[in-house]
C-alpha cells in the first residue's frame, strides 16, 4: 500500500499533501496546472444590468494562447450590437515588467496603449476592470490559505491574494481578493475584490462547470458584481474550441485594428 502511494504522490504530487496542509501557493499553482490550455477559442453573450435592472446585451469572442515561454496572449474583439463592434483589447503577458495592453475603438482607427496606471478602470462599460482580464501573476503577489468554506454544496480551500510587489502595489486597484477554490477540482469559483480602503467592492461567481477536456474545466456563466454600483456583468458562453491551434499571428496590433 505504502509503495502505491509513493507511486502516485511521483506522478502526481499534490497527492502527497493530502495528509498535510497545502499552503495558499501550491493551490494557485495546482489550479493553474490542471486548468491551462495551449489555446483557446470562445464566444460569450455578454448582459450589462444596472441597478434598475435595464438590461443591455453584447457579443464577444476571445481568444488565448500560451507562448512558447510560458506566457500568455489575449484577445477580445467585440461582435455586437454595431456600436461596440471591432472594439477590442490585446493583452500581452510579461515576465519582468508589468503585462502590455492596448484598446482599440474603431471609431479612433487607431490603437491606444493602456498605461499602467490605468489598468484599474473598468472595461468598455463592464464590472471588469483591465487588470482582471490580466492572467493570474503567481510572482507579483503572496497568497495566504485561510481556511475552508462550502459554496454550493462543494467544499472550497479559501485563499487570499495581496499584492506582493512596490509596482503592483501601487498599480491594482485592489488592497486584496479572495479565491473559493473547490477542493476536488481545484477551480475558482467564487472571488471577492477589496478596494485600497479594504472594502468589499466587487464579488465573481463562475456557475455551470463542465469538464472540457483532461483535467480542464471551464464555467459557463462568469458573473462580476459592482456592490456599490448595484451594476452586473453577466457572460454566457456559447461556443468553445480548445487547443486546436490559434496562431501566433491572432495575437498582433495589425489584427486588433483589422477592420
Amino acid at each position: 500500500r505504502w509503495g502505491l502511494a509513493a507511486a502516485l504522490a511521483a506522478f502526481v504530487p499534490w497527492l502527497s499533501l493530502a495528509g498535510e496542509q497545502m499552503t495558499g501557493r501550491q493551490i494557485m499553482e495546482k489550479q493553474k496546472q490542471l486548468h491551462e490550455s495551449k489555446d483557446e477559442e470562445f464566444k460569450q453573450d455578454m448582459q450589462l444590468i444596472d441597478r434598475n435592472n435595464n438590461t443591455s446585451k453584447r457579443e464577444v469572442a476571445n481568444f488565448y494562447l500560451k507562448t512558447p515561454e510560458k506566457l500568455t496572449k489575449t484577445m477580445i474583439i467585440f461582435l455586437a450590437p454595431s456600436d461596440v463592434r471591432g472594439t477590442g483589447l490585446l493583452t500581452w503577458e510579461q515576465k519582468t515588467r508589468e503585462d502590455d495592453q492596448w484598446l482599440y475603438l474603431p471609431a479612433s482607427g487607431k490603437e491606444r496603449r493602456i498605461a499602467a496606471s490605468g489598468k484599474k478602470n473598468k472595461f468598455m462599460g463592464t464590472d471588469f476592470a483591465y487588470e482582471d482580464l490580466r492572467p493570474e501573476n503567481l510572482e507579483t503577489h503572496t497568497y495566504n490559505l485561510l481556511g475552508s468554506e462550502a459554496v454550493g454544496g462543494k467544499d472550497c480551500y479559501i485563499v487570499e491574494a495581496l499584492p506582493s510587489t512596490d509596482q503592483e502595489k501601487a498599480e491594482s486597484g485592489y488592497a486584496k481578493r479572495k479565491f473559493w477554490i473547490r477542493k476536488d477540482i481545484f477551480l475558482s469559483i467564487k472571488k471577492e475584490f477589496y478596494n485600497k480602503q479594504d472594502q468589499l467592492e466587487k464579488v465573481s461567481v463562475d456557475e455551470e462547470l463542465e469538464n472540457v477536456s483532461g483535467s480542464m474545466w471551464r464555467s459557463k456563466k462568469v458573473t462580476m458584481e459592482d456592490l456599490k454600483a448595484k451594476h452586473k456583468t453577466v457572460l454566457a458562453t456559447t461556443e468553445r474550441k480548445i487547443d486546436k491551434g490559434v496562431p501566433d499571428s491572432k495575437f498582433t496590433l495589425r489584427e486588433l485594428t483589422k477592420k
